[in-house]
């Protein structure tokens, strides 16, 4: 029993340095995965700031050419209105000649 007990505390600080050398492994291995997780976060924050300005730059040229296309049908309407009205003077004028040579 006290050979038991010589083995052992000989044996302690055998196991004391490797349980000292696994710390230093798992501290190793976890500061590595700390900094894969932060590169995996700055990668993830880029990405969205690219996908920020492509939606916005995409919003951007999506409004302009709505404003375009509204403008276009304003002034399409503009004038047609124009036309009609141009059209509708001179049905009067002929409608009012041809009420003249009638009477």
């Amino acid at each position: 029993m006290k050979y038991l007990a010589i083995a052992l505390l000989l044996a302690l600080p055998a196991l004391a340095d490797w349980q000292w050398d696994g710390r230093h492994e798992v501290r190793e291995a976890l500061a590595e995965a700390r900094r894969a997780r932060a590169e995996a976060m700055r990668e993830v924050a880029q990405a969205r700031r690219e996908m920020r300005q492509e939606m916005c730059s995409a919003h951007r040229e999506w409004r302009t050419e709505v404003r375009q296309a509204q403008a276009e049908a304003a002034r399409e309407m503009r004038q047609a209105r124009q036309e009609f009205a141009r059209d509708m003077r001179e049905f009067r004028e002929d409608l009012r000649r041809s009420l003249r040579s009638w009477r």
